[in-house]
């Protein structure tokens, strides 16, 4: 085990509202953010991962985040970190922080008592990653994206072949 201090720089996002009218129309949203990791296979593994805290939700997750919304402002649900990639693969991360139960245990630990169940970028880096092979953590995190990919792909043909259907259905209620 390591911490993800010592592999990671973790910066938390904005306070968005002190954002200019123009930027504000730059900044990461949750759709974004959903796009970002159901697609995260076709990201550049050298892209930063973005760490989504859900305060409603109570939901937590991280994926690489893609080429075409690196650019934008993200708000203080979410935090960037930059890997050292010769230590840590961005994948096999994503998936020790969306799936893992020792990583879930670790941010139930820290989250009791909070007002605000948000992890701050110090209680971030304090947490403890099980380090394996990078031979091993290159094919669990490839397992874990085309797995989240597959679904993807699989949720949209589904959700299209409802969408004719009921398109059908309503042309045929309207003759």
């Amino acid at each position: 085990m390591i911490l993800l201090g010592e592999v990671a720089d973790i910066v938390s996002g904005y306070n968005i509202m002190r954002l200019s009218e123009e930027d504000q129309e730059r900044k990461y949203s949750n759709a974004d953010f959903e796009h970002d990791f159901y697609q995260m296979k076709l990201a550049s593994p050298s892209n930063d991962i973005i760490y989504r805290q859900s305060v409603a939700a109570h939901n937590m997750s991280a994926t690489i985040i893609s080429d075409e919304n690196k650019d934008k402002f993200i708000s203080q649900v979410f935090s960037i970190m930059k890997i050292d990639r010769e230590k840590l693969n961005p994948w096999y991360l994503c998936y020790l922080l969306n799936e893992s139960d020792i990583i879930a245990k670790q941010c139930n630990v820290l989250l009791q008592g909070s007002v605000i169940a948000r992890l701050s970028a110090h209680q971030l880096k304090q947490m403890q990653i099980p380090v394996i092979s990078m031979n091993e953590q290159e094919k669990l995190g490839r397992l874990y994206v085309t797995a989240l990919y597959q679904y993807y792909l699989e949720t949209t043909r589904t959700t299209m072949k409802l969408q004719g259907i009921l398109s059908i259905l309503h042309d045929r209620e309207r003759k």
